[in-house]
């Protein structure tokens, strides 16, 4: 394992599990004025919608550049 991609790669996993969690209790705030179950799955859903057109457009935006070994 090349620790030098490890290290980033863990970090990034990270601050996307605290965004998501951060994400889901803002999200979980907001919609304090709906019933329980919209208000549970719109609070689960949106986060890992986000989270992946966040990384979908960074790889669209990156075209598949291959990083040096």
């Amino acid at each position: 394992m090349d620790s030098s991609r490890l290290v980033p790669a863990l970090m990034i996993g990270a601050g996307l599990a605290v965004g998501g969690i951060g994400l889901f209790l803002l999200l979980w705030n907001v919609f304090s004025g709906m019933g329980e179950l919209q208000r549970v799955v719109l609070s689960l859903c949106i986060p890992p919608v986000l989270m992946a057109v966040l990384i979908g457009g960074y790889f669209l935006v990156r075209g598949g550049q291959n990083t040096p070994s």
